[in-house]
């Protein structure tokens, strides 16, 4: 599978593509187009974001942090955050350990 190929993006709302799912872990890819938002929402298990193509806003606790071509960043966990894309096309990978 290649993912940039597998994952279409589009301005209504964010691409996700499921890579691998099991009983321990989550893996996906998310795609942003310049300014799309990932809402706000919290993870309840340890998640590794790494920036595959574009960059990234990640706000958390009202500070900006800015996500470029692989850049990992470990999500914290039960925090409340949001993700905007900055270029024309943003691809992330999230893993996610249950």
């Amino acid at each position: 599978m290649n993912i940039e190929d597998s994952l279409t993006l589009n301005e209504d709302k964010p691409a996700v593509l499921s890579i691998q799912k099991s009983d321990h872990l989550n893996l996906m890819a998310i795609g942003l187009v310049r300014d799309q938002l990932l809402k706000k929402h919290k993870t309840s298990v340890p998640t590794t974001l790494v920036v595959l193509k574009g960059g990234i806003l990640f706000e958390l606790d009202n500070t900006q942090i800015p996500l470029a071509i692989h850049d990992v960043f470990q999500v914290p966990v039960n925090k409340e955050h949001e993700v905007m894309g900055t270029e024309s096309e943003n691809i992330f990978i999230l893993l996610k350990e249950k």
